[in-house]
């Protein structure tokens, strides 16, 4: 099932203005009229110009993994949607209010990585080199934070969504002019069709590059073994049942279109992104759920799950809630990708020691 893809026409004059002010903050930055911060070691930044969709938390976890084993590792997030301010490093005890629902999700699923939060990513990283000397930080959301310069740029792309087709905001999804692409040093195009062929791949690849140097890459989502809400460490089979599909992420539809794969009966129930669900959404959600059977379960994503545990939920309908976790898959050329991350955090290494 493929997300709907609107462009509000009507609205095309304010995201022109939008995209006026976007850029003259880009050309400050571009000209050096305004600082950006450059750290001496290697900053890796994960982001896309688009109001969410791209899975920015599966790329950063996908790039956690390539180097948690093989080097000090950290991951900072501005947080969004917390109820705090500042910086934060998580542990054990957090929860989504104190440090947002993303870096929630990637503490509970790597929970010897470093976590933290700040909405000042320059002050961010000072704190976490104080507090734990990492030799890499990956920031989660951060290719339009200007105030840094990091080592190596990541660009997301939703290929449902490409941004050289979209506009700006309010009329579209985009947070910057799509020409801020040139300062990616790789570019994802990320959930991608499993079947999708080399010719639309190099069609692709060919209109997102804008320098010589730049790699671009394509990945899908990777759905693995659901678990109930409460207990991540036991994966399993979902019941053959019907579904209640709750979400609050941006393109729902994928995993709407993954559960009808796996032959289940699928109700969504769609809410905003990073939304945090009240006492009335709970009983409408435990409504919806009756009204398909004493058998129905719910299934959620990780993203939300790290909000919905927080909840003081019955233990009845809790035992009812499945999370289908989503990694990421590269279509082509994983290892090449793998081995230019690495190789980026290696090279800062071998400087050091000349």
């Amino acid at each position: 099932m493929k997300p709907e893809f609107r462009i509000n026409n009507i609205l095309r004059p304010l995201g022109w203005l939008y995209g006026l002010i976007t850029g003259i903050r880009n050309l400050l930055y571009d000209k050096g009229l305004k600082k950006s911060t450059a750290f001496p070691f290697p900053v890796i930044s994960i982001g896309n110009i688009t109001v969410g969709g791209t899975g920015k938390t599966p790329h950063a976890e996908y790039t956690a993994i390539l180097l948690k084993d093989r080097f000090k590792t950290a991951v900072l997030s501005r947080g969004y949607g917390r109820h705090t301010k500042g910086f934060f490093m998580s542990d054990a005890h957090s929860d989504s209010g104190l440090i947002g629902d993303e870096p929630l999700q990637i503490k509970r699923r790597f929970p010897d990585l470093e976590v933290a939060v700040c909405n000042d990513r320059a002050k961010g990283i000072n704190r976490l080199t104080a507090m734990c000397a990492p030799q890499v930080i990956i920031l989660d959301d951060a290719f339009q934070h200007r105030r840094i310069t990091p080592s190596l740029n990541i660009l997301l792309v939703n290929w449902h969504r490409n941004i050289l087709d979209d506009a700006m905001l309010p009329a579209g999804h985009l947070r910057e002019n799509p020409k801020g692409r040139r300062r990616a040093d790789i570019i994802i195009v990320t959930k991608c069709p499993e079947d999708l062929d080399k010719k639309s791949i190099d069609a692709v690849a060919q209109r997102l590059k804008v320098r010589p140097d730049q790699q671009v890459y394509f990945s899908t989502p990777d759905y693995s073994q659901p678990y109930l809400i409460d207990d991540s460490g036991h994966p399993l089979q979902l019941p053959k049942a019907p579904v209640l599909a709750v979400t609050g992420i941006v393109f729902p539809a994928l995993m709407k279109s993954e559960l009808e794969r796996q032959g289940h009966q699928v109700v969504l129930m769609d809410y905003p992104d990073h939304h945090r669900f009240s006492k009335q959404d709970i009983a409408n959600i435990t409504d919806h759920l009756e009204g398909l059977g004493p058998d129905a379960i719910i299934v959620t994503t990780a993203k939300d799950a790290a909000r919905l545990s927080d909840l003081d939920l019955e233990e009845s309908l809790r035992k009812r809630i499945y999370v289908l976790p989503v990694g990421v898959r590269f279509l082509r050329d994983a290892a090449k990708f793998e081995k230019a991350v690495i190789g980026h955090v290696e090279s800062f290494g071998k400087k050091k020691t000349e």
